[in-house]
């Protein structure tokens, strides 16, 4: 170094002698200078980086059973996706090392973490997850940030997706089938399950847009269906599969339609002839929102169909094969089972099967349940979400700030990321990890208990997403519209029977036959609120 500034001293003094070559030396003197300047940050940047590794490499290892091991999770960019870093997912991804910068111009749609072939997560030292369990793991954790719908989609049973590989192994990757969980992080909209057949059969009569889709003979199937199940069921099928097939001539034109009456009907200065409920305002908007993202696309219409739903944050729903669905926008966690098959019909630029998904629907009526978690061992700060599936089932962990809490040991592998604040832990084996939000690991089978810590100065509390394998199969907290036959909502009104006096005001929903709510304790000291029937139109 002390002879590179020796030699551009000298070279300097050598040049000033001539005055017509003080360009060249202005020249000559900064670019030697910034040559200097580059190597010494060079060698800077790379002993810390060295540095880094190393202390990253001291805090775990590998093949140690009583190590948390860091993840390198994958990231998606399908189209769909939230852009730059207003996406949970790029912010995540920039947090676990991933990507060095975010695009403000790229979508970030979805962060894996598993094993699945699609997107393997690989560890720090560039070994695999899948080597580090020992195998593969039997669900996909993942988070989604949704800034427009997804396609109208379903994915298939486990024959099913087994005969979908066969057939078409190009568009069908693997022979799973994938049942799904989504816990919201933001607002979070979605079209979930067929509404009820009452229910659509009063939106053909007041959108004749909407039924001009329809051939006459469904339409007089949906109407005289009668109350029972199987009739109500065959009526579905003929009138989404009449509604799918319809000529691309016939939607388009009658989408048009639809959409300049509605924007005629949400104008600010359109005196309406009768005051609009909120859900068939919310019904109008989305429709136009998804016709503007997908032009020409007659699935705009789906909201007629499907039901539209809103979740909180901290609620989650479930999604059983052969149930369609369509997501909308917002943030959630997901967890599957380990697959990536879909039968996809509208909203989307991708290969649509709109066959084969008309065939595999069960074609049940009402929406997945609405839970808001259930407390877990034994402590209110633990929420477990199980659905009765035995793949998979999710935790989200809350320590607010001065608080620690131990994380429960489990017999098999399991996958957690930092979805919210920060903080630190600690083990039996002294291995201590800074919490930051899109940080994720790996805990290893019987792994020694974890205690998550924050500083009582901190402002909000730290909050961790964990995946596994089920391990509450006979106490499932969520079930799909199949299992559940009719629509149910466990609210904010829902009240223990013991909480409610004998004589209720007559004539009220709660004293009109509903059924009756009841909370129970079972011997993990788990509570468990059943749900009251919503009546059928």
């Amino acid at each position: 170094m002390i002879l590179r500034y020796f030699y551009v001293f000298w070279a300097t003094s050598a040049l000033t002698r001539k005055r017509d070559c003080k360009i060249h030396l202005d020249h000559y003197f900064l670019s030697t200078i910034c040559k200097c300047c580059i190597v010494h940050k060079s060698r800077g940047t790379q002993q810390t980086n060295q540095q880094t590794t190393m202390a990253s490499q001291h805090t775990y290892d590998a093949r140690s059973s009583k190590n948390v091991i860091p993840l390198r999770p994958v990231i998606k960019d399908y189209a769909w996706g939230i852009r730059g870093l207003d996406s949970r997912v790029a912010r995540y991804a920039l947090e676990s090392g991933i990507i060095d910068e975010v695009d403000p111009d790229c979508p970030y749609a979805e962060l894996w973490m598993g094993t699945h072939p699609s997107g393997p997560t690989a560890l720090r030292d560039g070994s695999t997850l899948e080597e580090a369990v020992g195998g593969p793991l039997p669900f996909l954790f993942k988070v989604l940030s949704a800034g427009k719908a997804l396609s109208i989609q379903a994915h298939p049973c486990k024959d099913g997706a087994k005969r979908l590989h066969v057939e078409n192994p190009e568009n069908y990757v693997d022979d799973n089938h994938k049942p799904e969980l989504a816990v919201a992080l933001t607002p979070f909209e979605a079209m979930c399950g067929f509404r009820r057949l009452e229910e659509i059969a009063i939106l053909i009569k007041k959108h004749p847009e909407f039924a001009a889709c329809i051939s006459d003979e469904a339409k007089l199937k949906c109407f005289l269906a009668g109350p029972s199940e199987e009739n109500k069921r065959d009526a579905l099928k003929m009138l989404f599969q009449s509604f799918m097939s319809c000529p691309r001539e016939t939607s388009s034109v009658q989408l048009k339609l639809l959409l300049k009456r509605l924007q005629k009907e949400q104008s600010c200065d359109f005196v309406h002839p009768h005051e609009e409920p909120p859900w068939e305002r919310k019904l109008s908007r989305a429709i136009l929102r998804l016709a503007q993202q997908f032009p020409g696309d007659s699935g705009a219409m789906a909201p007629f169909l499907l039901n539209y739903l809103l979740i909180a944050p901290g609620e989650s729903f479930y999604m059983a094969a052969n149930e369609p669905h369509a997501y909308v926008a917002g943030e959630i966690i997901e967890c599957m089972a380990c697959s990536d098959n879909v039968v996809r019909a509208g909203l989307t630029p991708k290969f649509k099967d709109v066959d084969n998904l008309v065939s595999m629907l069960t074609y049940s009526m009402g929406g997945p349940t609405i839970n808001a978690g259930t407390p877990a061992y034994g402590d209110d700060r633990i929420m477990r979400y199980t659905p009765p599936t035995g793949e998979f089932e999710v935790m989200v962990i809350t320590c607010n700030p001065g608080e620690d809490i131990t994380l429960p040991q489990l017999p098999v592998p399991a996958l957690f990321i930092v979805i919210e604040g920060s903080g630190n832990t600690d083990n039996d084996d002294g291995q201590r990890l800074v919490m930051r939000p899109g940080r994720c690991y790996l805990l290893p089978k019987d792994c020694p208990s974890l205690t998550l810590a924050v500083n009582a100065n901190k402002r909000g509390p730290l909050k961790i997403a964990l995946a596994h394998e089920n391990q509450h199969m006979d106490e499932p907290t969520l079930a799909s519209a199949a299992e559940i036959g009719t629509k149910q909502w466990a609210g904010e009104f829902a009240l223990p029977t013991e909480l409610r006096s004998v004589g209720s005001a007559p004539n009220t929903p709660r004293s009109s036959g509903m059924t009756s709510p009841m909370v129970n304790r079972n011997s993990n000291g788990e509570h468990h609120v059943g749900f009251y029937e919503v009546p059928k139109l």
